[in-house]
């Protein structure tokens, strides 16, 4: 089978993966041909384009967005997103004229690759998968994001048309489903699915946890508790770091690490200048290096912000289970993350917001070591249980009426 990918993230290094390479090579595993067009995002002016075979068989063609020089953001951001879909219609016409397109993946938020959607609903019409796991614009707005009014509504109106261009939508959990349900005008005849988020699933090496420490900079005789992933809006970076606050003055022996970049670096850093002693930060690392220093910790931090009906699926999980580390989550009350986590038996939940609360639990789950290490022996098994990437693309091809072949 033919299955063509549209993206926004595809990682051009294949020992730092992300979610779309984990997916692409595993349906290359299966014995499809992957094609994936990549219209990266975050790439810079000047930057060139790159076509490569991954090591798996996978065509890659990975498109620098257009960039216009304007003095005014709206004429830049509107020249960006219309420009570097048309480039992205062209390969997708190419590619269609080449061979038949037997399924066509596509992700949220589905606006990023517009004109090619509405190429494919009208003109190329192969069937397809949304994996939708961003609603936009609704978390956009309610996180500060975006603006209510005008701009919100025709930015709900166009992506939820281009929703409906999709033959089959995959939500991450019942409770996204119900959410997509409620908040958007769906087709009768369009099918929809829970499809959880995926990783790969390779033993993990055991590390010297001392040795690690030592050279990460970490105590060797405290409990450490990891924070991984961007530091940018509706990530609970605030909390995390007025909890680290809490158990610095209240002389707790805990030690928080943050890996990870993003916007919001001032505040980790203005936090560091306080000079309470009890914070690591790395900006980046390898993901080799990312999954040893978070072995070596002790449990893991998953926090998202209070205020917001949006319910989210942290993609960071899928690395904590695989390690073995006991979830501590401070996510939004809309969500089933929480109630998954718990009956699991991998981790605990408070109600985002609530950093009282939240160093509490932290606190109480640290101090019972039976507990600590019955999460920690669940942990792989969960994740081979729901989240195993070759687990989860049969899910996805059963669901989009494609036996495995």
């Amino acid at each position: 089978m033919n299955i063509v990918m549209l993206c926004t993230k595809f990682s051009r290094q294949e020992s730092d993966p992300w979610l779309t390479n984990e997916m692409a090579a595993a349906l290359q595993g299966q014995g499809h041909s992957v094609t994936v067009i990549n219209l990266d995002w975050w790439a810079q002016a000047g930057e060139p384009d790159q076509r490569f075979i991954t090591s798996r068989g996978v065509e890659v063609t990975s498109l620098v967005p257009l960039h216009v020089n304007s003095r005014l953001p709206l004429v830049r951001r509107l020249a960006k997103w219309a420009g570097s879909s048309l480039r992205v219609v062209k390969l997708l016409r190419e590619t269609a004229r080449c061979r038949r397109i037997d399924l066509l993946i596509g992700f949220s938020p589905a606006v990023t690759m517009a004109l090619p959607l509405l190429w494919q609903r009208f003109i190329g019409r192969a069937p397809s998968y949304m994996v939708l796991w961003d609603f936009f614009p609704h978390h956009q707005q309610q996180i500060g994001l975006m603006p209510s009014g005008l701009v919100f509504r025709l930015a709900k109106w166009f992506e939820n048309m281009l929703i409906r261009s999709f033959d089959h939508v995959g939500c991450m959990s019942p409770a996204n489903v119900s959410y997509l349900k409620r908040h958007y005008r769906l087709r009768a005849v369009q099918g929809i699915h829970i499809l959880p988020i995926w990783g790969g699933n390779a033993p993990v090496v055991a590390v010297d946890s001392a040795q690690v420490r030592a050279a990460a900079g970490l105590p060797a005789d405290r409990p450490v508790v990891v924070f991984g992933g961007q530091l940018v809006h509706g990530r609970g970076v605030e909390d995390l770091l007025e909890v680290a606050r809490l158990a610095a003055h209240g002389g707790s022996r805990s030690h928080f690490l943050i890996m990870g970049s993003g916007t919001l670096e001032g505040l980790v850093q203005a936090y560091l200048n306080e000079g309470h002693g009890n914070l690591t930060w790395i900006a980046r690392v390898p993901r080799e290096r990312y999954l040893e220093i978070a072995q070596s910790c002790d449990a893991a931090l998953v926090c998202t912000v209070r205020d917001v009906d949006v319910p989210s699926f942290p993609s960071k999980t899928i690395d904590y289970l695989r390690l073995g580390l006991p979830i501590v989550a401070s996510v939004e009350q809309s969500t089933d993350y929480g109630e998954f986590i718990v009956e699991q038996g991998v981790g605990v939940c408070v109600e985002a917001g609530e950093p009282l609360r939240l160093h509490a639990c932290i606190e109480q789950l640290l101090g019972d070591d039976q507990r600590l290490a019955q999460m920690a022996q669940r942990g792989p098994a969960c994740m081979a249980e729901h989240f195993d990437v070759e687990l989860v693309i049969r899910q996805l091809l059963s669901q989009a009426g494609h036996s495995e072949r």
